[in-house]
């Protein structure tokens, strides 16, 4: 079976400050962009395949200033029906991550400053810097019909001490109807706002009630991991009943963080909590808590399951 991958959902995930976490968690955080200047115009929207048969869902250009981290969103809407079957992220230098989310909210096309809680509710595609491409198993994809509006979220930052700029956004390779026969979508499952990680070496757990993604089973067919620098191993099970249902049990690496297609998808069921343990290794004298930045630490099993659901894409007891 092929491995598909994505690094750095470094985020991602989700690179969610603490209230917006509660936001997103418990609305969506579907509110339009805003938070400071609009950035250089967007080139959003498909354009024809190059050679291999890659097209441009939606890109932005941005640019920061010495030394500054931030946030833009890029807001297209689909011109007209498109089905996927694989991803290439554009993350130039300065790209932390990308959050690719259905939007519902009434912000403008284009490019813009935002926040890091300005998403769409449903997740459709994540990346970090240096990801290859993801490409979905046969019979899964995506289908975006028209009039469907995304918004990628663009965690920036510039560590040097010269003004720095790029284009960051997602490529597509288009399916036809009739091989797309599972809708996928993405969710991250584990702790938020609970999660601290003391100092020395400890093991975090947070849980995920399958019951809030669906009220029908769900098929697993790719799986991942993220936390941040302190991150060295996690261990995902799915509790049925007295049951364990084995999900991962893999050393962490904070820069190869990768999306693994399972040899045969894994069935959830209503009533199934995703345990998600993560082991830190924090050589510093304070505790560490969740947060978006590098510095701060998250916990996340990142399932890419199908039937598609409409889930919003934190999953978390908090």
């Amino acid at each position: 079976m092929t491995t598909a991958s994505l690094r750095a959902i470094s985020f991602l995930a989700l690179a969610l400050a603490l209230a917006a976490v509660l936001a997103v968690a418990a609305c969506g955080g579907d509110g339009g962009p805003g938070g400071g200047d609009d950035g250089p115009d967007t080139d959003a929207g498909i354009e024809p395949p190059d050679p291999e048969g890659w097209q441009t869902l939606l890109k932005g250009a941005w640019s920061l200033a010495a030394n500054e981290e931030g946030y833009f969103c890029v807001i297209a809407t689909v011109p007209r029906d498109v089905y996927v079957k694989a991803f290439r992220p554009l993350t130039p230098l300065g790209t932390h991550h990308t959050v690719l989310t259905r939007y519902q909210g009434s912000g403008a096309n284009g490019t813009t400053r935002c926040s890091s809680g300005t998403n769409g509710t449903t997740m459709i595609y994540g990346s970090g810097v240096g990801a290859p491409d993801f490409v979905f198993p046969p019979d899964v994809g995506l289908h975006l019909t028209a009039g469907t509006r995304l918004l990628l979220n663009l965690h920036l930052y510039n560590g040097s001490d010269a003004p720095l700029g790029g284009t960051s956004g997602a490529l597509f390779q288009e399916a036809a109807p009739s091989e797309i026969q599972h809708k996928a979508e993405l969710v991250l499952a584990g702790p938020t706002i609970s999660l601290a990680v003391p100092p020395g070496t400890s093991t975090q757990s947070g849980t995920c009630n399958v019951s809030s993604l669906t009220t029908q089973p769900i098929q697993v067919f790719s799986l991942s991991q993220h936390m941040h620098k302190l991150g060295r191993h996690m261990k995902s099970v799915a509790v049925r009943g007295g049951t364990e249902i084995m999900l991962q049990d893999i050393p962490y690496d904070f820069e190869q963080q990768e999306f693994h297609l399972v040899p045969q998808p894994i069935e959830l069921r209503p009533g199934d909590v995703v345990r998600t343990s993560c082991t830190f290794e924090n050589p510093s004298t304070t505790t560490v808590r969740f947060g978006e930045s590098s510095d701060d630490e998250m916990c996340f099993t990142d399932l890419f399951y199908y039937p598609a659901q409409n889930a919003r894409y934190i999953c978390s007891s908090f």
